[in-house]
């Protein structure tokens, strides 16, 4: 059997930002068919504005803490009132100060960690000494942080294609931009768990017998920041799927 593909709403096409249905025609003052929400709260105007990043550019270090508090604890307020249609260089500059420290956070947990596991065997002897560069640690995070966003980009652009949503790529590569500052929270409990961890061992005050409560805790942070990253990239692209402007 054919499939039959799915159309995907034009670029000015008027649609409900609480369903996605199409509202070319309707009078701005009523209520959207489907699910009622009114027509004026999805025209965008005067509700999705460029965040503080962007409108801030004489006060850039201002508007980079103000984003970033905007985006790690009101990330659906954020993206709901996101201005979409608009030029992503900001954004894209606004995600590489964040991978920039997120990569140093967690060049730091890697480094420490790597140094640890390589040089100490299960008895607690200290082997040879192992040193893990940092600066390659660190830059191979950027890379992979950058990589895996411009990734996940693409596929999420595609997969909203195929099931007929209007999320074009500079529009989703913008969300994910800003989504880049939810780095930061896992990179900092990376890094404090790590170090702390091997300072600790180092002096003393922790024994061989942590060594595996310290892998199931590392692991445990694992699997809580992907769910973490997944459920507010999540969190992103829904409140972006129907914007208009």
């Amino acid at each position: 059997m054919t499939r039959v593909a799915t159309v995907v709403p034009a670029e000015n096409d008027l649609l409900c930002e609480g369903c996605g249905y199409t509202l070319n025609g309707l009078p701005e003052h009523s209520n959207c068919p489907e699910c009622g929400k009114p027509i004026a709260e999805s025209t965008g105007v005067g509700r999705r504005e460029p965040p503080a990043w962007e409108t801030l550019a004489d006060a850039r270090l201002r508007g980079f803490f103000m984003t970033s508090a905007d985006v790690l604890f009101r990330p659906e307020h954020f993206y709901r009132t996101l201005a979409t249609r608009r030029d992503t260089r900001p954004a894209h500059s606004f995600a590489r100060v964040h991978w920039i420290i997120a990569s140093l956070l967690l060049g730091l947990a890697a480094a420490a960690h790597a140094t640890w596991f390589l040089s100490v065997n299960a008895s607690g002897l200290r082997l040879q000494r192992w040193t893990i560069p940092f600066a390659l640690l660190a830059a191979a995070t950027y890379a992979l942080l950058a990589g895996t966003t411009a990734l996940a980009a693409r596929l999420t652009h595609w997969e909203a294609t195929y099931r007929g949503l209007r999320m074009p790529l500079a529009v989703v590569q913008r969300g994910m931009y800003y989504h880049a500052a939810h780095y930061l929270p896992v990179g900092l409990v990376a890094a404090v768990t790590v170090v702390a961890f091997v300072e600790l061992l180092s002096r003393g005050t922790l024994g061989v017998e942590w060594y595996t409560r310290y892998l199931y805790v590392l692991s445990a942070e694992v699997v809580i920041a992907a769910f973490y990253l997944f459920k507010t990239y999540w969190t992103a692209m829904r409140n972006m799927m129907y914007a208009n402007r």
